[in-house]
């Protein structure tokens, strides 16, 4: 966006859109590891569709991956009580989700990508054309939180095999290196 401004913008839903997207927020981890060509691809500002469902968990702790992929959602759903004797913490977000990348962020060699989950319906394209006070906000918060839990100890069923095939995929972005069309 170059620095222009919609003046056809529909104020009242902007509003409306924000405060459906930013109230109770909750950080949603997703651990793996990028080729560092994919890795590079991710910048602040960008917008991404995941075409398949996104799994992540809740427990948000130490990580055994190069990358952790942190998705501030609120309307995840939850399907931890479905755990399949598997303590994951699992929230997954609906296929052709919307994200938006707010910061990629390297700390003791391990790289946090700080995703915020767009709403589900075509009003995420209004963060196409809106960048919202708070993000330096969750931006900063991110960085403090990544730099807080990825040295501590892992969840045990994190590091599991399952799981880390469950994630291993790229957000938005195929194993070749092409940005899904949004």
């Amino acid at each position: 966006m170059d620095n222009e401004i919609d003046l056809d913008l529909d104020l009242d839903l902007v509003a409306e859109t924000i405060n459906d997207t930013l109230p109770s927020l909750t950080m949603y981890v997703r651990d793996v590891n990028l080729d560092a060509k994919i890795a590079a691809m991710y910048k602040p500002g960008m917008i991404i569709r995941e075409p398949g469902f996104t799994d992540a968990s809740s427990l948000n702790m130490g990580m055994i991956t190069t990358h952790r992929y942190a998705i501030l959602s609120n309307h995840m759903s939850d399907f931890a009580e479905f755990k399949h004797e598997k303590d994951w913490g699992l929230f997954v977000a609906e296929r052709d989700s919307h994200f938006k990348v707010l910061d990629v962020y390297e700390f003791e060699g391990r790289i946090q990508i700080l995703l915020l989950h767009l709403p589900d319906d075509n009003r995420w394209r209004l963060f196409e054309q809106i960048v919202i006070d708070i993000e330096e906000e969750l931006v900063s918060t991110g960085r403090v939180h990544f730099e807080s839990s990825s040295l501590l100890a892992p969840v045990a069923a994190l590091t599991s095999r399952d799981w880390l095939n469950r994630t291993l995929n790229p957000l938005g972005i195929s194993d070749e290196g092409e940005i899904f069309e949004l």
